[in-house]
């Protein structure tokens, strides 16, 4: 009874842990689309500004008839401080992202490991039979040492 019992245990936690771990992927996976559709909306943001920033010096510069050298240096610089800000957005989203894929690896040695000590703790035949074997003999030990200390 206690082998059944046991190995019904066992299964229910190695069921258990999987669905663990199975959840943990898929919040990994949301959590990375979060993180590409959070990228997606800053880099768009970035663009208007970089965009509205050089419209507002070709404004100025049309208007206070600045046109050339300078003005061109001003859109060159909005253009390459765009490029600085998107690489930055980038490098920030990709870290995020391996964050998430490091995340994954720990659910599933989390789950390894609980697999392994259910393992450990899971009953066999063999234990089962010893320990039969060994509750019949301390029982038949207590048996005879009791007759043996009651006169008959």
């Amino acid at each position: 009874m206690q082998y059944i019992g046991g190995k019904a245990n066992a299964e229910n936690q190695y069921e258990a842990t999987a669905k663990q771990t199975e959840l943990g992927y898929e919040q990994n996976a949301v959590k990375q689309e979060q993180v590409n559709d959070k990228y997606a909306l800053e880099q768009s943001e970035r663009i208007k500004q970089g965009m509205l920033e050089r419209a507002k010096i070709a404004t100025i510069s049309g208007e206070s008839g600045a046109l050339g050298l300078s003005a061109d240096r001003l859109v060159s610089d909005s253009f390459m401080q765009e490029g600085t800000d998107r690489s930055s957005l980038e490098k920030s989203r990709q870290n995020e992202i391996a964050q998430t894929l490091m995340d994954g690896r720990m659910y599933q040695a989390r789950g390894e490991s609980s697999n392994a000590q259910t393992a450990s703790r899971e009953p066999t035949l063999i234990g089962t039979g010893l320990q039969i074997g060994s509750d019949v003999w301390t029982t038949s030990n207590k048996a005879k040492t009791k007759a043996k200390a009651t006169p008959a």
